[in-house]
């Protein structure tokens, strides 16, 4: 009888362990992945992808963000810096984060940029 109440409180406790362990492996990556995403904050009127938008959207790369009249969008881009479009802002945003790149294609408006260290941006008008 008390073999198997020992048997028993073993089998949880390794049970408890390997639930542990691939809880791990589970959350790691995820982690890592949330590094590779845009996170969005929204202020006012923001449309990505011809879609509203709101604060806490991830914005993929290729993505086409437009603001509205007295509206703005920063756009957080972990490692590699922010972009933040300001009111009426209409741009096509890549980024690559294995180069270490920032692009904006700007069709209206301006932005702001600020990037980490190493990494590269380039924005181009219509005019360019």
């Amino acid at each position: 009888m008390i073999r198997r109440v020992l048997s028993g409180r073993s089998l949880a406790w390794c049970l408890t362990l390997a639930f542990l362990a691939g809880s791990q492996q589970v959350v790691l990556p995820g982690a890592r992945a949330q590094e590779r995403i845009g996170e969005l904050t929204v202020t006012g009127k923001v449309r990505v992808n011809g879609q509203p938008a709101a604060t806490g959207d991830i914005v993929s790369s290729g993505s086409t963000v437009e603001t509205a009249k007295g509206s703005s969008a920063i756009l957080s881009l972990g490692k590699l810096g922010r972009v933040e479009a300001l009111p009426e802002t209409r741009m096509k945003l890549r980024y690559d984060y294995d180069d270490g790149s920032i692009s904006i294609r700007l069709d209206t408006g301006s932005v702001r940029v600020s990037t980490g260290p190493g990494v590269s941006a380039t924005i181009a008008t219509r005019d360019d």
